[in-house]
């Protein structure tokens, strides 16, 4: 099976549901501002990162076991924000740099965990919750923007990051000055990267 990824952005005015933007099967599809591919990128090159890292925000305290290197993560999504590049046909010059988010981070996590025993791979909750709800049910409350990348079978926190990169789509939510914080995890190899702003 060829790795794959998804997409999704909501703002406030979204009335924080996102249902119309959720893909529900892997074998590929296209949500009305969201994109999905099943042929995926696999550059396997670069740092492979340490499974079962943790991380802390700024300021909270708290820590989030996310099963991935979360600087690295980090690192090469505000390298690429500091630059600037080109998501598919569209020029984003260089933007501020996101910081951590343990909330997204766990939001993140509780979402690949689900999609990992689930097999599925989509947006919403293997229960049917958005992920608008379920970010804000996590305790990312309050957003002027969330915005969700997820990926499934990428080995490594540089892969996946070059497959969301390769991706219209993914590559604007990692670029857009709308979010100013992210949190991500892997739980098996299904990845979610959500970012926010408040």
């Amino acid at each position: 099976m060829y790795p794959m990824i998804c997409v999704a952005i909501c703002f406030a005015s979204c009335q924080k549901n996102s249902s119309e933007i959720n893909p529900t099967t892997k074998t590929g599809s296209t949500g009305n501002t969201g994109t999905t591919s099943t042929t995926g990128t696999t550059g396997n090159t670069g740092t492979t990162g340490t499974t079962g890292a943790t991380g802390t925000s700024g300021g909270t305290g708290t820590t989030v076991a996310t099963g991935l290197d979360n600087a690295a993560m980090l690192q090469m999504v505000n390298n690429i924000r500091s630059t600037g590049c080109t998501c598919g046909t569209t020029v984003m010059p260089p933007v501020a740099p996101l910081s951590w988010n343990d909330v997204l981070a766990a939001a993140a996590l509780d979402h690949s965990t689900d999609m990992n025993a689930t097999g599925d791979f989509a947006h919403n909750s293997s229960d049917g919750t958005s992920f608008s709800d379920r970010i804000t049910a996590d305790g990312y409350t309050n957003w002027r923007a969330i915005g969700e990348n997820i990926a499934y079978g990428y080995p490594t926190e540089q892969s996946v990051f070059n497959g969301w990169l390769q991706s219209e789509g993914h590559c604007k939510n990692m670029m857009s000055a709308s979010f100013k914080e992210m949190g991500a995890a892997k739980v098996g190899t299904y990845w979610t990267q959500d970012f926010g702003a408040k």
